[in-house]
């Protein structure tokens, strides 16, 4: 299976998601494949949990259909702004990229809270859970909240992503 990206508007991922079900379900299908919103559960510093975006504005679309004209059905959903990297050539992730999320997608469309410990500046590697292995580097300490960002390639570019913290490994000194 390939995984596209489909941008949306931020927010409103789950309202797309709805709009569009039916091309990948039931009667009236058009392709074969799945949707995927990916999520990660967080927790403020009360102790009040919450879910949010892993990717804001992201869905990814998982199939192995490759018709242009059939993939662009997904254009009439609510909030759709276009396919990555270029809606006038469609194209799947690259392979890195798609990695990354089938290893998300092995914890559930939406990953519980990930422990992990740094400082702004430090090469960190995730040591467990739905981000095991990866690494990126910290941009971000709120450890009044216990909550940090850090940047990671994906789609040919950076992306910040926001997690809880108690346990990671430094790759090495601080950038």
């Amino acid at each position: 299976m390939k995984f596209y990206c489909i941008s949306v508007r931020t927010g409103a991922e789950d309202k797309f998601k709805e709009s569009v079900l039916s091309f990948v379900e039931g009667e009236e299908r058009v392709i074969c494949g799945r949707l995927h919103v990916l999520k990660k559960r967080m927790r403020l510093k009360k102790g009040k949990e919450y879910i949010e975006c892993i990717f804001p504005g992201y869905v990814f679309l998982e199939t192995d259909e490759t018709d242009a004209a059939k993939l662009m059905c997904f254009s009439e959903g609510k909030g759709f702004l276009r396919f990555l990297p270029s809606s006038k050539d469609l194209n799947p992730l690259a392979q890195n990229d798609s990695d990354i999320v089938q290893a998300l997608l092995q914890f559930g469309s939406t990953v519980g809270i990930v422990p992990v410990t740094f400082d702004k500046g430090d090469r960190i590697v995730i040591m467990d859970g739905p981000f095991k292995d990866f690494s990126g580097r910290v941009v971000a300490v709120n450890r009044r909240n216990k909550r940090l960002n850090i940047e990671i390639d994906f789609m040919n570019g950076v992306k910040v992503v926001g997690l809880t913290y108690e346990e990671v490994q430094r790759q090495g000194g601080s950038i």
